[in-house]
């Protein structure tokens, strides 16, 4: 392994780790991440469960490269130091946005619609993008398909992205309802992406 390759297992390592810390912090609160799906439910998690588990196998086989051969579908044998290269650049994007995500949205995170207290994050990362932790996984399915260039991973990222656009589509209209037009202010402000 050379640096490139070093770079790769630590910056695809970092979301991960993040969310298992988050999710941590949570149960360590006795705060359930889990709410209420924005669309139908087996959509929902497939959505969530497909693009974590391909983030998981990108870091699995970056830490153990010897294993990628068992990816399947793959375009090519071998990724260059090139892609690999590029797709380090598309994952510090990915760290810088997603990491202040779910520093901002702190003990209020969850996985679907809130079912108790919860209040509209307009401050830090959310001020460039009112859907940060989504924003940031264009940037991690794009340095994923980089490094492990295979059209059934592209086809489980595509309907993971597709799915979350639909769940961001159910979120905002929950958003409107409870917050009124100080979301519709907010929305008319920050993109929902970039």
């Amino acid at each position: 392994m050379n640096w490139i390759d070093y770079s790769l297992a630590v910056l695809i390592s970092l979301p991960i780790l993040a969310t298992f810390v988050l999710g941590a912090f949570l149960a360590k609160n006795g705060k359930h991440a889990i709410g209420k799906p924005t669309i139908h439910p087996v959509l929902f998690y497939t959505g969530k469960f497909f693009l974590f588990a391909v983030w998981a196998l990108f870091c699995l086989i970056a830490i153990f490269p010897e294993y990628r051969s068992m990816v399947p579908l793959l375009i090519q044998d071998q990724t260059p130091d090139v892609q690999k290269l590029l797709s380090c650049v598309f994952l510090i994007p990915a760290n810088l946005i997603i990491v202040p995500a779910y520093l901002s949205m702190g003990l209020i995170t969850n996985i679907g619609l809130p079912t108790g207290e919860h209040e509209l994050r307009t401050s830090g990362i959310y001020k460039i993008s009112r859907n940060p932790m989504y924003a940031s996984f264009i940037f991690l399915n794009t340095a994923t398909f980089l490094y492990l260039p295979s059209i059934l991973l592209l086809g489980i990222m595509i309907y993971g992205m597709i799915v979350h656009h639909f769940i961001i589509l159910g979120e905002e209209k929950f958003l409107e309802h409870v917050f009124g037009d100080e979301y519709r202010r907010y929305k008319s402000q920050v993109p929902r992406y970039f």
